[in-house]
């Protein structure tokens, strides 16, 4: 009879196999979010920045309009990624930029996870 074995399923995200997007994490663009305490969504994206870090994801960052209406992205997230550069958008879609599809093919991974308010 055949011995049961623990395996990672092949679906499973592992840090070589993805790049994470993280969206807008702006305190202009988090006021209309009536879902989540603001507190803990700041916590939550600190936690989502940190385990991108940790298990050495490739991450990339974007905001919209910071200079005119949004802000900067979350000091929670630039703290983890204080060297990173931060593509800011004029356009609601990330997709329309093509400096966010340039970077992910540079980046080369197949799997895009979208991580965004």
């Amino acid at each position: 009879m055949p011995k049961a074995q623990a395996t990672p399923g092949k679906a499973l995200l592992s840090p070589a196999d993805h790049t994470l997007i993280m969206i807008d994490h702006q305190s202009q663009m988090s006021f209309a979010t009536k879902t989540i305490d603001a507190t803990l969504l700041r916590n939550n994206c600190a936690l989502v920045a940190k385990a991108a870090r940790e298990f050495k994801v490739s991450t990339i960052l974007t905001t919209v309009a910071e200079k005119s209406f949004s802000g900067p992205i979350y000091e929670e997230i630039r703290s983890v990624f204080p060297k990173d550069e931060i593509i800011d958008r004029t356009s609601m879609n990330t997709w329309e930029d093509t400096r966010i599809a340039k970077r992910v093919n540079e980046i080369g991974k197949g799997r895009i996870v979208l991580a965004g308010l």
